[in-house]
């Protein structure tokens, strides 16, 4: 499928990706174009009667690359094709996504038996750090972070500087992952490769003297 068949078929009409496909999309090993034609298969939940003339007309291709998408999606196990009756007793080939549902299932039950175990993680490693148990809020937070999709290395660097300066406080490691968001560090690896080192003080928009410790104590407290 070149550009400009691929702009046309955008063009002209909508296909709705649902977004838990695309969480899962660099897990498919499939090119954008092959991604693109089995979207549009989907996408004819209703309809999904084998007719290369109708997909080569709306996708703006020629019936052997139809044919070439069926083929390697076949292949890469991600579609079959299927012999039914219709009401008419008239024997057809339908297209079957069942493989590739399956397939699909599989990758958000092992993403989120990965999540689960980085939660964990993640949690176990901020409470032996501080020494004590996570408060309501403190939990929030976290749960905030990953939820943002901070990497975890990343959390741990930032609880690990936070602490070498005598800070105790989740806010503080928040503002700290704030600041570094927005200096495009995404992961611990930019920080390790940066020509200049970043430090805390670099970083942070105040340091450890301009904090309100009554105020933290307090909320601890309440918690």
């Amino acid at each position: 499928m070149n550009k400009g068949k691929l702009n046309k078929f955008i063009g002209e009409g909508n296909v709705v990706i649902p977004l838990y496909i695309l969480k899962c999309f660099k897990k498919l090993n499939l090119t954008m174009d092959e991604f693109v034609f089995l979207m549009y298969l989907q996408s004819r939940q209703d309809n999904l009667e084998f007719n290369p003339e109708k997909i080569a007309n709306d996708l703006n291709l020629d019936i052997m690359e139809v044919m070439g998408y069926v083929s390697v999606l076949t292949d890469k196990g991600y579609l079959s094709l299927d012999v039914m009756k219709s009401e008419n007793n008239v024997l057809e080939e339908v297209i079957n996504l069942d493989s590739f549902y399956e397939k699909i299932s599989t990758i958000l039950i092992d993403f989120g038996s990965n999540l689960e175990e980085d939660k964990t993680s993640i949690f176990a490693y901020i409470e032996k750090e501080l020494g004590r148990p996570l408060n309501s809020l403190e939990i929030k937070t976290i749960e905030g972070w990953l939820d943002n999709h901070i990497d975890s290395k990343l959390i741990k660097e930032g609880i690990k500087r936070a602490l070498e300066m005598g800070v105790y406080s989740l806010k503080y490691v928040d503002k700290m992952l704030l600041n570094w968001e927005s200096q495009g560090i995404k992961k611990i690896e930019d920080i390790e490769n940066t020509k200049k080192e970043v430090n805390l003080e670099e970083t942070m928009e105040f340091n450890t003297e301009d904090w309100n410790w009554l105020d933290d104590e307090e909320e601890y407290i309440g918690n």
